[in-house]
């Protein structure tokens, strides 16, 4: 009789915290593989994450930002998901209010895809909205060089075709309101 977790093929025996910081924490689990053999795992754990598809007279908002480990970047609006009490939508609104100033609406999910499923658990939750309102942005002192872009859809559509938007989340976003728009359309 083992005295593990069974995941699936694998079995986890211990699970040591290695690291940890204000963002992240790593850790190492010994498992066995599921060949039968000893091995570990290590992964980490952080938030999920937000991004929005916001629609402002037919553009979506881009938000360009220099990455401290990317460098420059165009993404769609977003964040991390507090993780105490924090869902998804109520993540999604707080992020764009704060990064573009916008606010209310409708708001639909297209998801939560696992951008890098053998490194962490954590999720990209994305979302659509509509029908926004004004206001004024107050972005986080780490998004003082923030830029806000109203772009209309066919050209982010060209911006994640030539890897201008190369965020993997606000590319398949993008990509995904896209079919939307283009099924509404026929």
């Amino acid at each position: 009789m083992d005295d593990g977790e069974h995941r699936g093929p694998w079995l986890r025996h211990s699970r040591t915290r290695v690291h940890a910081a204000s963002h992240l924490t790593a850790y190492r689990d010994e498992v066995t593989l599921p060949d039968g053999r000893a091995g570990h795992y290590d992964w980490v754990d952080v938030a999920d994450q937000v991004r929005v598809a916001a629609l402002v007279d037919g553009c979506l908002l881009v938000v360009e930002q220099y990455h401290y480990l990317s460098g420059p970047m165009w993404q769609l609006p977003g964040g991390s998901v507090e993780p105490d009490d924090e869902d998804s939508g109520t993540a999604a609104r707080r992020e764009l209010a704060e990064e573009t100033g916008y606010f209310g609406g409708d708001w639909s999910k297209r998801g939560a895809p696992q951008p890098l499923p053998a490194l962490t658990p954590a999720r990209v939750h994305l979302w659509r909205a509509t029908g926004l309102t004004p206001g004024t942005a107050a972005p986080d002192p780490f998004e003082a060089d923030l830029r806000i872009h109203h772009i209309p859809l066919e050209e982010a559509l060209s911006a994640v075709r030539e890897g201008r938007i190369d965020c993997a989340a606000s590319a398949a976003l993008v990509l995904a309101v896209a079919l939307e728009d283009d099924s509404a359309r026929r």
